[in-house]
């Protein structure tokens, strides 16, 4: 596969910057406020400073955008987008569902994915053209195919509110078979692995949705804006199962 070096790297990235946020999950820790208010500690800005190290000096002239300020442009027309510790609140609080997110994007495309969860020694990952996979099995998204039946997810309420239209957010959680929530990286591994069907999105970064985008294609599933496109950068998004995207688009108002 034409991504296959690639893929191997992520996951070793991602798994080192494991073994390292795990050190201080087991620790007692105090989390700083960033100026969106959101939390951030020493795991996320340790786990960063691997991941760009091991980056580097693995592929010299390529770009890589963190969220704890990473900024290196690339030389190459490949960017790593990184995200050290997704779901710093998760973290904080103990709960398993935090995980390790890396992602390669090349022309403004993303090829390769990997969203992995330390406390739970579990991968969701993809490569172009190479299918999705869960701990190294290959999974697909469900076929249902009625919004009745569908399984919701939401990441963060009232950033979906805001997002989305909140007629059709509420129409959604009266109509789908039933809402769940874990963490938004986790819900992206649901989905792909077939356990639930519809996920919204209101306040994601590149480094939020960048695995999201190539795990969604390499599993079935599609990736979607309130444009219609597939940016990455748009701040929100849409991720469902095919049979549900024409009803999903006319409810949401998408394209």
């Amino acid at each position: 596969m034409p991504y296959e070096h690639d893929l191997d790297a992520a996951l070793s990235f991602a798994r080192s910057a494991g073994e390292l946020t795990l050190k201080y999950y087991a620790q007692e820790i105090t989390a700083d406020e960033k100026d969106d208010q959101s939390p951030v500690t020493i795991a996320d800005r340790e786990s960063e400073a691997l991941l760009r190290r091991l980056i580097s000096e693995r592929f010299p002239g390529d770009g890589i955008l963190g969220e704890e300020g990473t900024s290196i442009p690339s030389r190459t027309g490949r960017r790593w987008i990184i995200d050290p510790v997704d779901g710093t609140r998760d973290f904080i609080r103990r709960l398993p569902f935090w995980s390790i997110q890396v992602a390669l994007e090349v022309d403004g495309q993303v090829v390769v994915g990997v969203i992995h969860f330390p406390c739970l020694d579990e991968t969701c990952y993809a490569a172009e053209g190479a299918g999705c996979y869960w701990n190294g099995e290959r999974i697909r998204a469900s076929g249902i195919s009625s919004i009745e039946k569908s399984i919701l997810m939401i990441s963060g309420f009232q950033e979906v509110w805001n997002a989305w239209p909140p007629d059709a957010v509420r129409y959604l959680t009266e109509n789908c078979w039933t809402v769940r929530g874990y963490s938004g990286c986790y819900d992206v591994a649901m989905l792909a692995r077939g356990k639930a069907d519809i996920w919204l999105s209101g306040n994601g970064m590149e480094w939020d949705y960048a695995p999201a985008a190539i795990i969604s294609r390499e599993c079935g599933a599609r990736f979607i804006t309130r444009a219609g496109d597939g940016r990455i950068d748009a701040r929100h998004c849409l991720i469902c199962v095919p049979p549900l995207e024409a009803g999903l688009k006319k409810i949401l108002g998408i394209g």
